[in-house]
């Protein structure tokens, strides 16, 4: 699905392949991730059918480097010039100094993973390096769509963060936590660190908020932060 879905106010969910990127629509255009490689022109139409331009992309915010989630990244910052922000500690991934396929996995299933993404990224797809201008370590305040907190939430990748819209009630958290099949805690097999991703889960749960938009899977809408914290006292 590429067609932009309205899901908040001023908040476009744009679906191009298997991961779900948001468009921010304010007196400027933010984008929160940006699909595997391949997915930039689905993006960039996405952005048309709302009668904007690519250029008005003012910042480009990345959950974390997985490469369905940084795939399209480097095309998508050429056509827009927009400033790139994400977790320091998973710089160097972005950057190409480390290729994605290695970040750690937990247990026999994260090996099995790792070995599928290793065949993907060496023979499938192709990750261009792009430079982070804002490398977070959480807490920041990125000038954007009214103010938006950089929150530290590692344990998906090392350097995951998620985004917080205070005001507007819009927490948007990569793969944080789960929305494949619907809203649960994060997989261990996708973990760098299980114990650091229900940590940063718990954190998660302590702001204030009604929809919680996920890297995979429809948003939750309505006090999602109540839902969140069942989890938490469930699963943590």
């Amino acid at each position: 699905m590429s067609e932009p879905e309205l899901v908040a106010e001023g908040v476009y969910r744009i679906a191009p392949g298997r991961s779900n990127c948001y468009l921010l629509v304010d007196t400027k255009l933010v984008l929160i991730d940006t699909g595997m490689p391949r997915d930039g022109e689905a993006i960039i139409a996405a952005v048309k059918s709302l009668g904007h331009t690519v250029e008005d992309i003012s910042h480009i915010l990345i959950t974390h480097a997985h490469l369905d989630h940084i795939g399209s990244l480097a095309a998508l910052k050429k056509s827009s010039s927009a400033q790139v922000v994400a977790g320091v500690k998973d710089t160097a991934y972005i950057h190409g100094l480390k290729k994605t396929w290695t970040m750690g996995r937990e247990g026999f299933g994260g090996k099995i993973f790792k070995a599928v993404l290793f065949f993907m990224e060496t023979f499938v797809f192709h990750y261009e390096p792009t430079q982070v201008e804002i490398p977070c370590h959480g807490g920041e305040i990125i000038d954007c769509f009214g103010g938006i907190q950089v929150i530290a939430t590692p344990g998906h990748s090392p350097g995951s963060v998620s985004f917080y819209a205070k005001e507007k009630g819009l927490v948007f958290v990569g793969d944080a936590l789960n929305g494949t099949g619907g809203f649960a805690l994060p997989m261990r097999f996708g973990c760098a660190s299980y114990k650091a991703a229900l940590r940063s889960v718990e954190q998660l749960a302590l702001l204030n908020f009604d929809v919680c938009l996920l890297g995979h899977g429809a948003p939750v809408k309505g006090n999602a932060v109540a839902r969140m914290r069942e989890l938490v006292q469930k699963g943590c």
